[in-house]
């Protein structure tokens, strides 16, 4: 069964903008809780752009603007042929947009649970993408925390990491930023004003809980022990990830989140219908100890040499193998909606 895409996109609401920034918006690609997304033209360039615009609800919160623009300057420095492309944003619009590359496909998840696992080269494929995409991701010093069968699409030229929205840099961007509050609220205290209401927290307050948040059961295990997430962290879920397809179940089941906290800390995943030298390496990407397991580098170039691309510079060798055995896509873009009637699509 070949990977296929929405045929149309949904209309545009009544509510929805027909403009943003300098784009033309076509028709609805989806929603989620913090606003939509929309395919979007522009003169000059050729197929759709992705718009993501914040709600109205969301726009008038200082913590979403933040979290949003947040998103918008870490996928900005990311450049991988296996993450969609950061085009432009606007952080300060009434309504804050972000615009990046888009991706037609389905997700992993949407894909393998109608039509079965993936098999020979587009698992190989999907681990491979991953991997380069969690590399070039580490490189600029970022964490994903998200990253999860509804996160990657199966696009036409291999798997697209999307989705950056509880992404965080490995280092604060600003290292001076949280003692130069803590001494501005000292001298406020001091001189008995009262203290702005928007200051913000103190990270090393609310890293535990931040660092818990994810979808349950694609939490790594030091996460759930409230330590901060790492790089290592990613190569966790990339293990899930490559386990799922292959199984095309999760890899600790479903259940109640304390549950699914459980199953992750103390159990074994389910590997099952993995290639041998492949369930290997996702056994030591799934390590309970982030210690022991291999960085996304190490895991990009141990799956293209098992896939047949061993001692090959990995841009090289990922190409090759993307190009030979990422064959089972028939993905175009969708076309406009209809006018008039209105019709809704199934949902990735």
């Amino acid at each position: 069964m070949k990977a296929r895409g929405i045929r149309r996109l949904h209309r545009l609401l009544p509510e929805d903008p027909t403009h943003v920034g300098p784009y033309e918006l076509v028709g609805r690609v989806g929603a989620g809780g913090m606003g939509t997304v929309y395919a979007a033209t522009i003169p000059g360039v050729r197929g759709y752009l992705a718009v993501k615009v914040i709600t109205e609800e969301h726009a008038t919160t200082p913590r979403f603007r933040r979290q949003f623009a947040h998103e918008a300057r870490l996928l900005a420095r990311v450049n991988s042929p296996c993450v969609a492309r950061f085009v432009q944003a606007d952080v300060e619009a009434p309504l804050p947009w972000l615009a990046t590359e888009y991706v037609p496909g389905p997700t992993v998840r949407h894909h393998v649970e109608r039509h079965g696992p993936l098999r020979g080269g587009m698992l190989w494929g999907l681990a491979a993408g991953a991997a380069e995409a969690l590399r070039a991701v580490h490189a600029v010093g970022i964490v994903h925390r998200d990253l999860k069968p509804s996160n990657v699409v199966i696009a036409p030229s291999g798997p697209k990491i999307l989705d950056f929205g509880i992404a965080r840099p490995t280092a604060p961007e600003d290292p001076t930023r949280w003692m130069r509050v803590r001494r501005f609220r000292r001298r406020v205290r001091t001189l008995r004003l009262p203290e702005p209401a928007d200051l913000p927290g103190d990270p090393e307050a609310s890293a535990v809980p931040a660092d818990r948040v994810g979808t349950p059961g694609w939490i790594s295990p030091e996460q759930y022990r409230g330590q901060p997430a790492t790089d290592r962290s990613d190569v966790f879920l990339w293990g899930c990830l490559v386990a799922f397809a292959a199984a095309a179940h999760d890899p600790f089941g479903h259940g109640h989140p304390k549950e699914m906290a459980r199953r992750v800390l103390r159990e074994e995943p389910d590997l099952d219908r993995l290639p041998g030298r492949l369930e290997s390496l996702v056994l030591a990407a799934m390590s309970k100890d982030p210690a022991d397991r291999p960085t996304a580098a190490e895991v990009l170039t141990e799956t293209l040499s098992a896939a047949g691309h061993p001692g090959m510079p990995y841009s090289a060798a990922l190409s090759d193998l993307l190009t030979t055995q990422w064959t089972e896509v028939a993905v175009r873009l969708p076309a406009p909606p209809r006018q008039g009637g209105f019709s809704l699509w199934p949902s990735r």
